[in-house]
């Protein structure tokens, strides 16, 4: 079953964990002007639902706890973004490499920070960081597959341990796509853009 919560009212980083146990995986956008809507995903991340029980049980969803480890994606989306801050970490994160990138914003009272992170989806061994500015009570809403969840309480090893074997393994890859192979390319598109081939037959 798909969800959406509404944690406007609350803090992002309060709600969804961006470090820990599991090392979320991050999935980001980078338009030139991020304002107005932005969204992005995460991966293997725990999200504290204890401030959001009652949106959950108007949806006919129960939890004895107060943590979920969502091993699938969580939709992220985020309006009345001003700009934001960006870091990644190339390798160790104290001893690591540092590049950074801003989108303009100039803050004023009432504004909003949302802080978030992970290992970045298409860079390996890479921690990325984002720290999004949105106008004073921004709309900020996660969508998730229930069925890609389990209840988490980082107390209790049994339900650590189950949610480490429930994880997502995410790749990454050294080798190029099958669409830089120049004899792929050619047998499948000849000297256009449209292919002339199917990988499939029938």
């Amino acid at each position: 079953m798909i969800i959406t919560l509404d944690i406007s009212h609350e803090e992002f980083d309060g709600i969804v964990a961006n470090d820990g146990e599991f090392s979320p995986v991050i999935f980001l956008n980078f338009p030139r002007d991020i304002s107005g809507s932005y969204e992005f995903e995460l991966m293997n991340t725990v999200i504290n639902i204890f401030d959001v029980k009652d949106q959950l049980e108007r949806l006919g969803v129960r939890s004895e706890e107060d943590s979920l480890f969502v091993f699938g994606t969580i939709h992220v989306r985020i309006e009345g973004v001003k700009g934001a801050d960006f870091e990644m970490v190339e390798g160790g994160f104290h001893t690591g490499r540092r590049r950074y990138h801003s989108w303009p914003y100039t803050l004023r009272k009432g504004d909003v920070v949302c802080i978030s992170g992970g290992r970045l989806s298409f860079l390996e061994d890479c921690y990325a960081s984002i720290r999004i500015v949105a106008e004073s009570r921004p709309r900020i809403t996660l969508t998730f597959n229930l069925d890609e969840t389990i209840p988490y309480d980082f107390m209790n090893s049994s339900r650590t341990n189950r949610a480490r074997s429930a994880k997502s393994v995410h790749t990454y890859t050294s080798s190029p796509g099958r669409l830089f192979d120049p004899r792929f390319f050619r047998e499948h598109f000849g000297t256009g853009r449209i292919a002339v081939r199917s990988e499939i037959s029938g």
